[in-house]
């Protein structure tokens, strides 16, 4: 009787109930999910990196009043994109193509649990149609395809810097709509004097975005999709194929080893020098290593050279170069958190990159050595803000270092400075050759030297006959 009564309150437990229903009812996790909110623990390293601050795309920011005076702008892109349809299609032909897709577009987002709006289907469909229309009118627009056909008076360029902030919004990861959004709606304009695939639209649009980067014959590689804008944005900026082959092999060539049973033992010293860690650039310049720029900040001719390509051969660490500005830092912590919530995308250029510049750079000295190296051009003020800009940005980032794409890199770099000839000779060319009068001072004391020795020697020679 007791078991009895005590299932009979359990069953009157209101607690109980909701939890059973709420379980009875919990939405599965979509494969297709692909846009997230930022992980609380990366977020919270620089919140307003990942933050929009002009306009809302997609649900995690719809309706904050901060960002409700962009709503009009986009009724009026959402108007000239209506212009440019086939036979004047109106909002009525757009509404009923983006309801079919409404299913799939929310499997997309892996975190719309707190979002209110979500259950209201009408609302779901309002934001993809003026936010799809916005950016497809916005891509149009600035790849300069459309400006003869623009038809409104563009308020976003009457603003001083209202482009580059309204950029720098459609990159955050938590500020993306689903890319066949896009597309469905783009298949829909006719009037374009030339009408270029979507994803060259959109490498055209945003290419002043981008550092240094590779234009890529393909957005994609064979089977796969692009998601968002932010993903394409990520193929765009990674390197040839014939560039990163070699050290792709070598990172699935040391994978394979390390996950093998029969290991060959490995002296302590070797193990150093695999570690994926460096030393910083002062350091490695007193070991020898010398630093060369590669490619032209400003120049786009080279289209071969990617940021990424950073090489070490014959004592010299090639780096290329680019400028640092201030949306640099959220450009790279959104495609960092990109990479974060992808575990499928290797290899992680961008977290790779900045892990690989934070163990470079520790200091001011570090910045003003590879400054002056041309390597970078400093548009931040001074070298203490490259120096926080680069120590903060993996902080709480995972690292894969078996996957980490320059441990080819760190792996010669490390053997170069185990080397003591390398730093003797460092040293000596720092010490005594350090400038041309240094040089030749350096070379006249060792000329009178090897005089003065000459000397001793035949004199000694005459004494001794």
């Amino acid at each position: 009787m007791e078991g009895a009564g005590h299932l009979q309150d359990l069953a009157n437990c209101k607690a109980l109930r909701i939890l059973s229903e709420k379980i009875k009812n919990v939405k599965q996790f979509s494969s297709e999910a692909c846009i997230f909110k930022v992980q609380e623990q990366l977020r919270k390293t620089k919140p307003e990196a990942y933050t929009p601050s002009t306009i809302s795309i997609g649900p995690y920011h719809h309706g904050k009043a901060e960002l409700r005076k962009m709503e009009r702008w986009k009724e009026l892109y959402t108007q000239s994109f209506l212009n440019r349809t086939q036979g004047g299609v109106g909002v009525e032909e757009c509404w009923r193509k983006l309801k079919d897709l409404q299913g799939r577009a929310e499997r997309y987002y892996g975190d719309l649990d707190d979002i209110k709006f979500v259950d209201d289907d009408d609302e779901f469909v309002k934001m993809l149609l003026l936010d799809g229309c916005f950016i497809v009118e916005y891509v149009i627009i600035q790849s300069g395809v459309g400006m003869l056909q623009k038809c409104i008076v563009d308020p976003i360029f009457m603003i001083q810097g209202m482009d580059t902030n309204i950029a720098r919004d459609m990159l955050l990861l938590e500020n993306q709509l689903p890319f066949f959004v896009l597309q469905a709606l783009y298949d829909m304009i006719c009037n374009l004097p030339v009408k270029p695939e979507f994803w060259k639209m959109v490498k055209f649009a945003f290419e002043p975005c981008l550092p240094k980067k590779t234009i890529i014959s393909l957005p994609v590689y064979p089977g796969q999709e692009i998601k968002h804008l932010l993903q394409l944005v990520h193929i765009l900026c990674q390197p040839q194929p014939q560039n990163n082959a070699g050290q792709i092999h070598q990172q699935q060539k040391a994978c394979s080893s390390c996950c093998s049973w029969k290991q060959p033992q490995q002296s302590r010293d070797d193990l150093e020098v695999e570690l994926c860690s460096i030393r910083t650039a002062s350091e490695l310049q007193e070991a020898g290593v010398h630093f060369k720029k590669l490619g032209k900040i400003s120049d786009n001719s080279n289209k071969t050279i990617s940021l990424f390509d950073i090489k070490f051969e014959g004592g010299v660490l090639e780096i290329p170069s680019f400028a640092l500005y201030d949306s640099t830092e959220t450009f790279f912590r959104n495609l960092i958190a990109y990479e974060q919530h992808s575990p499928y995308v290797h290899p992680k250029y961008f977290t790779d990159y900045a892990m690989f510049m934070d163990d470079l750079i520790n200091t001011e000295k570090d910045v003003n050595l590879l400054r002056l190296k041309d390597v970078f051009i400093n548009g931040l003020g001074d070298d203490k803000e490259v120096t926080l800009l680069f120590n903060n940005l993996t902080k709480e980032v995972t690292h894969d270092i078996n996957g980490f794409y320059y441990k080819n890199v760190c792996t010669e770099l490390n053997r170069h400075c185990k080397k003591p000839w390398n730093a003797a000779m460092a040293k000596l060319r720092r010490n005594y050759f350090h400038s041309p009068w240094a040089g030749i001072s350096t070379f006249a004391a060792i000329l009178l030297l090897s005089l003065a020795i000459a000397q001793t020697v035949l004199s000694a020679l005459g004494l001794h006959k």
